[in-house]
């Protein structure tokens, strides 16, 4: 009998419970060589190229891309060996009852999961206060307009009324037909009730990435309780040392957010308490700074990370954030290379930014928010001078740490960052 291998989806992280097939990069009937990239998953983080277990033809793909929902050891498609033929290969669907109902239908007729209508009218999430179920925007818009909810037939969920509900209202009181497709009718955009063509529009889908982002990010406003604390920092010798270093090693270059990410690390050392997390309501202290760095990219912010950063100099922390940032940029992250991490850094000072107040990225207790280098006065002795200031602000989670841990943390890191020698020792 000829031999045959099911190629499944490996574990590719703990933290990546399940994937979308994006695309195969080989059909039934290639011939596949061992290690060779034959299939292509799109995490929540990232993509990722798995390769053929062994060498043999491509006989039977079993899940079709487009496919989401995938979870470690399914089933992706069956490798024959080279001499085989077409009839000694189990016939597709006969692994269903243990790969369940979403596998089977994807083996018995391979297509794209179709993704869901996209809602253009938001609905609250419980009914409002009072006698009549209305949207917060419906209600503000018919308050404005002088016209009673009671006049107003809901269309949305349980006969509630919705945006577009008093915007028909509106409409017909000044003979404007509503039709499907571009919206035609003038919405109220603001208290003084100036009214606009609502303008042609488009609803863009989320990718993955900015699905989970968007999840995680309101779960972790709502449930984390944050605090803020803000410093300054004196940046000119920072600065300079940067200016030097670009000096010696113009291929280096290393970045403010490099000084930070090493700032950062070595503060951590010395305030280990705020090296930690929130974990089944338990706080986790980590031995090891290993900071996330926030990295925008067409799909999504990702975090890619610096393990051990407190054990790293600021070239070698260089030489890791740049191949770090290009590979995430290019969708190319592998799990081990963002999964994880004990502390988040995010810069928009490349923006002009001054200062920002980030959101926790929940298991960890702390992110730090670093702006723009600014000209400002500032004192030395008795003596005011010009020189560039960089503000900092650090968003923590209250159930792990307190004001005075986080803000013994911030003095450590504006230690090091307004005496970046500290940073050699």
């Amino acid at each position: 009998m000829t031999a045959t291998t099911e190629f499944r989806l490996p574990q590719l992280a703990d933290s990546v419970t399940s994937v979308r097939l994006s695309l195969w990069l080989k059909q039934e009937g290639d011939r596949v060589e061992a290690g060779e990239p034959i299939v292509e998953v799109e995490t929540d983080k990232t993509n990722v190229e798995l390769e053929a277990p062994v060498s043999g033809v491509l006989r039977a793909i079993r899940i079709a891309a487009g496919v989401e929902g995938l979870e470690a050891g399914v089933v992706l498609a069956l490798i024959a060996d080279a001499s085989a033929d077409d009839g000694a290969v189990s016939a597709p669907g006969s692994e269903a009852s243990e790969q369940g109902p979403a596998v089977a239908i994807a083996a018995v007729a391979p297509m794209a999961v179709a993704p869901p209508p996209v809602e253009v009218e938001p609905r609250a999430a419980a009914p409002e206060s009072g006698d009549i179920a209305a949207t917060p925007i419906a209600r503000h818009m018919a308050g404005v307009a002088g016209v009673a909810l009671g006049a107003i037939t809901g269309t949305g969920r349980d006969g509630r009324i919705t945006k577009a509900d008093v915007e028909r209202v509106l409409a017909d009181r000044i003979g404007i037909s509503v039709t499907s497709g571009v919206p035609a009718v003038p919405a109220l955009i603001d208290d003084d009730a100036v009214v606009r063509s609502a303008g042609r529009f488009h609803d863009e889908e989320l990718s993955a990435m900015r699905r989970v982002t968007a999840t995680r990010m309101q779960q972790a406003k709502q449930t984390v309780p944050h605090f803020y604390l803000r410093i300054e920092c004196a940046a000119d010798a920072a600065l300079a040392l940067l200016a030097s270093a670009k000096q010696l090693r113009p291929d280096l270059s290393p970045t403010v957010t490099d000084l930070v990410i090493r700032a950062s690390a070595l503060a951590l050392r010395k305030v280990p308490r705020a090296n930690s997390s929130w974990v089944d309501g338990r706080v986790r202290l980590y031995e090891d700074a290993d900071i996330a760095v926030a990295v925008n990219t067409p799909t999504g912010l990702i975090t890619p990370i610096v393990r051990g950063a407190d054990k790293k100099d600021l070239a070698a922390v260089a030489t890791e954030t740049q191949g770090l940032f290009a590979r995430a940029r290019d969708g190319r992250l592998r799990p081990d290379e963002y999964a994880g991490g004990t502390f988040t850094i995010s810069n928009l000072g490349m923006y002009g930014v001054e200062s920002l107040y980030a959101i926790v990225n929940p298991p960890q207790s702390c992110i730090l928010g670093v702006g723009a280098a600014v000209s400002r006065p500032v004192a030395v002795g008795n003596e005011v001078r010009v020189g560039q200031v960089m503000v900092c602000t650090l968003s923590a989670d209250h159930r792990v740490i307190d004001g005075a841990v986080g803000a013994e943390l911030l003095a450590a890191i504006r230690d090091h960052i307004e005496k970046p020698g500290l940073m050699l020792v």
